[in-house]
């Protein structure tokens, strides 16, 4: 998988995927641990196995904001055109994420429940999509109950007006002090000069996980600001091999031998590692007494302790967290949970007003 294989090498998703089917055992069982994926929608592709005993995208749990005529988060693909507008791309990176179909193309987390969220057609969320947004997040956490949301989309604060923003910001504290872990895109700037400089939400919230990406040399791809505090890891997003949706084709669609690129990709590497490391260290986690905002630090910190170093990249650290590296899915299962008393709470996004 990949165009050779080196993204799910580089962070070592298969080793430690191993490691979680043991304790799944052969019922597959994920304990609760589910994940909300806010993007496009689906498209019926082989690699979900909607049609199976076991699909990978639990439907009837996802939800709708775009098509008020449709219930199913479905991605209709006829739309295009604009800043950032891919028709398929939830297909593309969910399929990368949860992608399930042996012998044609596995994804980074097969088996685990991922419910999709239709909430925009384009990776730039602006006006309402941003509304769209902050309403999935309340959702997945309040009736889906999910411990990781997934990301692949960012808005310049410049296209969302106040209203909008305090909405995102809002959804982001209140997933945040229920322990659920939202990992995020934190953009890049190949596809839109214009807006570097520009900051990225809701990855540029320090409640979120943001995910910054890296190519097959474990160097930073993208035109980052080196160090930008809204990083937290970086993971592979250059040549990905992933599913693919083609508007005009007949489903189910069979398309898995091309390759992308962006942040979009990186967000789903670590949104599988966040449910591989709550399915087994959950248990530690509950007993530990480690609750709300705490789960989703202790994850920050050992994100960034287990990290592999980037190569050729002068990355500082930021404040007292270390300083940023690659993810490294089977270190970060496999080391012991911080003390609770070197945890520290992230300020909120949204400030209680009294």
């Amino acid at each position: 998988m990949g165009a050779s294989g080196w993204n799910v090498q580089a962070v070592r998703a298969r080793e430690a995927m191993s490691k979680v089917s043991d304790q799944l055992g052969p019922s597959l069982d994920w304990g609760g641990v589910a994940i909300a994926h806010l993007d496009t929608g689906f498209t019926n592709h082989v690699v979900f196995n909607l049609s199976g005993s076991r699909p990978a995208l639990l439907l009837r749990a996802g939800r709708n904001y775009m098509d008020v005529d449709e219930i199913v988060p479905r991605d209709p693909l006829n739309y295009g055109g604009g800043l950032g507008v891919y028709p398929g791309h939830g297909t593309r990176t969910a399929g990368l994420l949860c992608g399930n179909l042996p012998g044609t193309f596995v994804g980074l987390c097969p088996t685990v429940p991922v419910i999709p969220y239709r909430i925009t057609n384009s990776v730039v969320l602006t006006g309402n999509t941003i509304i769209n947004a902050a309403t999935a997040i309340v959702d997945a956490v309040e009736k889906n109950l999910v411990d990781v949301i997934s990301i692949s989309l960012g808005v310049q604060s410049v296209f969302g007006n106040v209203k909008q923003m305090h909405a995102l910001g809002r959804a982001v504290d209140l997933a945040y002090s229920r322990g659920v872990i939202i990992v995020a895109a934190a953009g890049q700037t190949r596809d839109a000069p214009e807006l570097v400089g520009f900051e990225v939400y809701p990855a540029r919230y320090s409640r979120t996980i943001g995910v910054g990406g890296i190519n097959a040399n474990m160097k930073i791809c993208f035109d980052y600001e080196i160090g930008r505090n809204d990083v937290d890891v970086w993971a592979p997003a250059d040549d990905i091999q992933r599913p693919n949706s083609v508007p005009g084709l007949s489903e189910p669609f069979i398309d898995v031998g091309g390759a992308a690129d962006g942040t979009s990709y990186a967000t789903v590497h670590v949104a599988a590692a966040a449910a591989m490391w709550l399915r087994l260290r959950g248990d530690e986690l509950q007993s530990g007494g480690y609750v709300g905002w705490q789960r989703v630090e202790a994850f920050r910190q050992l994100l960034r302790t287990t990290a592999q170093k980037l190569k050729g990249n002068d990355v500082r650290s930021t404040g007292t967290m270390p300083t940023t590296g690659i993810l490294d899915c089977v270190a970060l299962i496999d080391e012991k949970l911080p003390p609770l008393s070197k945890l520290k709470q992230r300020p909120p996004a949204e400030p209680e007003v009294n």
